[in-house]
């Protein structure tokens, strides 16, 4: 019977470890979370487990994930800070639309009757 009680008691949560890593006081953490002291306090003391939205902004915080905040996983899976668009293709594009403008600026430069040609061409295409 105890080892049913066990399958369903939470794990501790992993925040009094990292607050203690971070070396930063709880007013400053509450301060720079935007988290509630009294909230963040208990969560310390294992008094509460922080529900979603909080556990996912220490996470967020403490650049780990949130399984591993709640203390589901043994890995801090952190979070590593990827660009969203590659460098090389933000190069690319940029590249691109120098050549765009290159091309709009000749068309602009060109007679009426060139440009009557050229969308003539285009729409043939």
């Amino acid at each position: 019977m105890e080892n049913n009680v066990k399958i369903f008691k939470k794990p501790p949560t992993r925040i009094r470890k990292l607050i203690s890593e971070s070396g930063k006081k709880l007013k400053e953490i509450s301060n720079e979370a935007d988290i509630p002291y009294g909230a963040l306090s208990s969560y310390n003391q294992g008094i509460r487990t922080p529900k979603k939205e909080n556990a996912k902004i220490l996470a967020d915080y403490f650049g780990v994930s949130v399984p591993y905040l709640l203390g589901y996983e043994k890995e801090p899976n952190l979070i590593k800070a990827e660009p969203i668009i590659p460098l090389e293709l933000v190069q690319e594009l940029s590249s691109i639309n120098d050549k765009k403008e290159k091309i709009l600026q000749e068309y602009l430069e060109l007679g009426k009757r060139e440009q009557v040609i050229l969308k003539q061409i285009r729409e043939d295409l």
